[in-house]
C-alpha cells in the first residue's frame, strides 16, 4: 500500500471513530459553534472547541480547538494545539502544535512544531521539524524534508531528500536517488579516531561525522562533531581528487579555565585522494590545515597541519 492510500485509510478511520462517539450533527450550519466537543455535517463559519471539532462533509471557515480538528473537505483555517487533518485536498492554512495531515494542499500553508504530512499534491509551504509531500510544487522548511517529486520550489533544511534528481535543495545534506553514500573509518593528527558518512552527488559532497581524542592520546577523553563540504574530480574511474572545508565543534570535558577551555571550535581545510578497490571498498589520504579557536574570545588556541588516512565502505541503497 502506498503512502497516499495509507494516510487515506487512517484519516477515514479517524473520522469514522470520532463521528460514532460524538453527538449527531446538524445538516448545515451557518455562523458559529462553540463548545467542548462539536460535530457539524457542513459548516460555513466558526467551529471553536475546547477539545475536538469535526466537520463530516464540508468546512468553509475556521476550526479552532485545544486538541484536534478534522474535516472531510476544508477551505479556510484549522488551528489546534495538537493536530489538524483534512481527508481531501486542503485549501488554506493549518497551524498546530504537533502535526498537520492532509490528502493534498491546493494552495496553502502547513505550519507545525513537529510534522507536516501531505499525501498528494502540495502547492504551498510546509514548515516543521519534519515535512513530507508526495509531489511538492512549493517549499519545505525544516530539519528533515522529504518529497517524492519536486517539479518547482526549494527544500531548505538540515537533511533534504527527493526522488526527483532535479529538485532544488539548500541544506547540510542533500540526497537523491543518484547520491552515493560511503561510511568512512579513519585516523589522523586532528581527531585521532573518526567515523563519518560521506554523501557524494554529481560533483559535490558532504561529510557528517564524529571523532575522539582531539586533545591528544595522552590526555583524557575529548571529542568533536564535524561537518565538511567539498568538491571532487574523477581522474580515472577508480581515482579521484577532492578539496573541502569543515567546521568542528570540540568538547574537552575539562573544568573550564582560561588555559584549558571546556569547548572550542576549529575551521579546517583539506585536499584528499581517493582510490576505489572495487564496488564496496576504497581508501583515502588527506592533508590539510586547521585553526582551533576559543568560543569565549577572539583568539587562536592552536593551529597545525592535518594528516589523515583510512577506509571507505559503500552503503548500498536499493
Amino acid at each position: 500500500m502506498n503512502s497516499r492510500k495509507t494516510i487515506s485509510v487512517l484519516l477515514a478511520a479517524l473520522l469514522l471513530s470520532l463521528t460514532t462517539v460524538m453527538p449527531a450533527s446538524a445538516r448545515r450550519r451557518n455562523g458559529a459553534i462553540v463548545g467542548l466537543v462539536s460535530r457539524a455535517d457542513s459548516l460555513h463559519g466558526l467551529q471553536a472547541n475546547l477539545f475536538t471539532g469535526v466537520a463530516d462533509k464540508e468546512l468553509r471557515g475556521v476550526q479552532i480547538s485545544g486538541v484536534s480538528n478534522l474535516a472531510a473537505n476544508a477551505r479556510g483555517i484549522q488551528l489546534s494545539a495538537l493536530t489538524n487533518a483534512s481527508v481531501t485536498p486542503f485549501r488554506g492554512v493549518q497551524i498546530s502544535g504537533v502535526s498537520n495531515i492532509s490528502m493534498g494542499v491546493k494552495r496553502g500553508i502547513q505550519l507545525s512544531a513537529i510534522a507536516n504530512i501531505c499525501s498528494g499534491y502540495m502547492r504551498g509551504l510546509q514548515t516543521a521539524v519534519y515535512n513530507y509531500a508526495d509531489t511538492l510544487n512549493g517549499s519545505q522548511l525544516g530539519l528533515v524534508n522529504v518529497c517524492v517529486s519536486h517539479p518547482r520550489g526549494v527544500q531548505v533544511g538540515i537533511i533534504n531528500y527527493s526522488r526527483d534528481t532535479k529538485a532544488r535543495k539548500v541544506g547540510l545534506v542533500n540526497v537523491n536517488p543518484l547520491t552515493r553514500m560511503d561510511l568512512l573509518f579513519y585516523g589522523g593528527s586532528s581527531t585521532k579516531i573518526n567515523i563519518a558518512v560521506r554523501f557524494r552527488n554529481r560533483s559535490t559532497y558532504n561529510i557528517l561525522g564524529a571523532g575522539t581524542h582531539y586533545m591528544g592520546l595522552d590526555e583524557r577523553f575529548s571529542g568533536a562533531l564535524f561537518y565538511r563540504i567539498g568538491q571532487y574530480f574523477n581522474i580515472t574511474p577508480r581515482f579521484s581528487l577532492s578539496g573541502d572545508a569543515g567546521y568542528y565543534h570540540i568538547e574537552t570535558f575539562r573544568e573550564h579555565s582560561v588555559e584549558k577551555p571546556d569547548r572550542l571550535f576549529s575551521l579546517q581545510a583539506r585536499i584528499n585522494a581517493d582510490y576505489s578497490f572495487g564496488r564496496y571498498l576504497g581508501a583515502f589520504l588527506s592533508a590539510g590545515y586547521g585553526y582551533t579557536r576559543y568560543y569565549s574570545r577572539n583568539e587562536v588556541y592552536r593551529q597545525r597541519p592535518i594528516v589523515e588516512g583510512g577506509l571507505s565502505f559503500r552503503l548500498i541503497r536499493k
